[in-house]
């Protein structure tokens, strides 16, 4: 399974604006039903054309009950050591938008 993880900082109103933004240019979906205010878990879109083992998970959520502070973790079921994944591009991408905390 590939993860990638961090923790990243931001006001949480600023952190869901960038996180917005970044879901729909990479083809993901906030699921209404596992997200509340302070947790956000999207998926790939379902009708996305990759094998069911490249459909990435995103969950975030508020690193030790802080609110400026949240652990992003990226998860598929493609393989941890390869290079190129559906998985390390959504990572990539997202830490582009919500980079880790310094």
């Amino acid at each position: 399974m590939a993860l990638f993880q961090w923790i990243a900082a931001a006001e949480q109103g600023e952190f869901q604006d960038r996180l917005a933004s970044a879901v729909g240019r990479l083809n993901l979906e906030i699921d209404q039903e596992f997200s509340n205010s302070g947790t956000i878990y999207a998926r790939d879109k379902d009708g996305l054309k990759t094998s069911i083992n490249a459909r990435g998970t995103v969950m975030i959520s508020p690193n030790n009950g802080t609110r400026d502070e949240f652990q992003v973790e990226v998860r598929s079921s493609e393989p941890m050591l390869k290079r190129g994944t559906r998985c390390e591009q959504i990572a990539n991408d997202l830490k582009a938008v919500i980079p880790a905390k310094p």
